[in-house]
């Protein structure tokens, strides 16, 4: 009975170790095809859940990353930031918040987003799906150390080694989704700063 046990032991492990295996392998190829871009540019569908609270929230976005710069639009702000300042912009107030760019904090920086797997979590390979034709390798992550967010699940796209879709649970039942509608790369983008005279009428609030 007792080699019984242990030989299903041996087999369970040996399943894990080959889907850390593959998830290491799908994750390692994502990291550089992102790195090989000297920018990239996305649209995105963000939605926040938490049935618990019976919040069902839903936003269009797009994003330009350039190194450690970036530009997010969403419905009602702009930020702006480049790699010094970051710049808020609210549109119904027409009021812009001036800040300085704080490296360590990486929940500030959407790049975090596109590089979230690469340090402080667990992977774990679920398996592939279809999805409008597209074949997608779905990992889950977990943290190492105790985290905001209990687990995320990462979509990539098999064909292309492109994120697809990113959700994050939070520990009181929330949901987190990024699902990728848009995506372009290597394009020429404009300079990453706020420019007060395209925003007639705007209030600044330098905070820094």
């Amino acid at each position: 009975m007792n080699k019984i046990i242990t030989l299903v032991f041996v087999v369970f492990s040996t399943c894990l170790s080959a889907q850390d295996e593959v998830a290491k392998g799908i994750l390692d190829k994502l990291s550089a095809t992102t790195k090989s871009y000297s920018n990239i540019t996305v649209g995105f569908d963000f939605t926040f859940e938490n049935t618990n609270l019976k919040i069902d929230e839903r936003q269009s976005g797009n994003l330009i990353i350039e190194g450690e710069n970036f530009l997010l639009e969403m419905d009602e702000q702009i930020i702006i930031n480049d790699g010094e300042t970051q710049w808020i912009y609210l549109t119904d107030m027409n009021e812009v918040q001036i800040i300085k760019h704080d490296p360590k904090d990486e929940m500030m920086n959407p790049k975090h987003l596109f590089t979230i797997y690469e340090k402080g979590y667990k992977y774990k390979y679920v398996g592939a799906t279809a999805e409008n034709r597209r074949r997608l390798h779905i990992i889950d992550l977990f943290p190492k150390e105790s985290d905001a967010f209990m687990k995320v699940t990462l979509a990539v796209d098999a064909a292309k080694n492109q994120l697809h879709k990113i959700t994050m649970h939070d520990k009181n039942g929330g949901t987190y989704t990024y699902l990728i509608t848009e995506f372009s790369s290597n394009t020429t983008v404009k300079p990453f700063t706020f420019n007060p005279g395209d925003y007639p009428g705007v209030e600044v609030i330098d905070l820094r």
